[in-house]
């Protein structure tokens, strides 16, 4: 047999050998790539916030993957309407108390008068009636203008007079401070009645933080899952590279030692 010609087979079939396990050793690296996208691909989605929920007699509540609340539960509409109108009420009565207190005086004073005229025409109807009894009938004084029962009465309807303005007066004022301190109690009622039309949604938020603490340890469990997977695939992958490296080392050291006897072999036969 010629040296020569099985040297350059064994060179050939080494070189082979060579350029295949490279292939394949290619080809295993793209596998593994591929299955660590999958492996990854299938932690994040099993890692994904699933969102949850909370239902209550108030109404039902979810968070969306997303993070996003749907409450389920708004303000409660009457009492946000009696808010308005106590708050309505209380501009009212602010915008009474602000107005000049004259006007009001003016008004309680022609009340009382009108109520006063009557009465005192009456009393200067009898006066009179008396005088024409007596002979005194249309006797004029030279400072009132008449008798001094007349000049009593005048003095009497100008006392009632400054009495009413002073009584208006002190009455104009009271209500003016009756209207201010209304308006100030009628705001805080509209200002209480505006908080509490809230407390639905409050309590429901509430409810949605218990709920929030539940959902978070469901998500720890979840992830801790998650990461075990991710281990032990990371873990079969890194056992399948060092394998595969040791099968080529192995396959390496065979076709050394065949090639070794087989060079051998081609001395032995050139010697001879």
């Amino acid at each position: 047999m010629d040296a020569g010609l099985l040297g350059a087979g064994l060179t050939g079939l080494a070189a082979a050998y060579g350029f295949n396990r490279a292939n394949a050793i290619e080809q295993d690296g793209d596998q593994i790539a591929g299955d660590l996208y999958d492996t990854g691909t299938m932690l994040a989605d099993g890692s994904t916030f699933k969102g949850y929920g909370v239902t209550s007699g108030l109404g039902n509540t979810s968070v969306s993957s997303d993070g996003s609340v749907g409450l389920g539960v708004g303000p409660n509409a009457q009492m946000q309407n009696y808010a308005s109108n106590a708050f309505a009420n209380s501009q009212g009565l602010m915008g009474q108390a602000m107005q000049d207190p004259v006007v009001r005086q003016q008004q309680i004073y022609n009340q009382m008068m009108l109520a006063q005229r009557p009465q005192l025409n009456q009393m200067q109807a009898q006066q009179q009636a008396r005088e024409y009894a007596m002979g005194r009938g249309g006797v004029r004084g030279s400072q009132f203008g008449g008798t001094a029962e007349d000049a009593a009465m005048a003095r009497a309807r100008v006392q009632g007079s400054n009495q009413a303005m002073l009584a208006a007066q002190q009455q104009a004022l009271a209500e003016q401070a009756q209207q201010a301190g209304m308006a100030g109690t009628f705001n805080q009622m509209a200002g209480s009645a505006y908080g509490q039309s809230f407390l639905p949604m409050q309590q429901q938020m509430g409810l949605l933080q218990l709920a929030g603490g539940d959902a978070d340890r469901a998500q720890t469990g979840q992830l801790t899952g998650q990461g075990y997977l991710s281990q032990l695939a990371l873990g079969g992958q890194q056992t399948q590279v060092n394998a595969q490296k040791v099968a080529a080392e192995l396959r390496g050291n065979v076709i050394d030692s065949i090639l070794d006897n087989l060079s051998g072999e081609a001395g032995l036969l050139s010697f001879i």
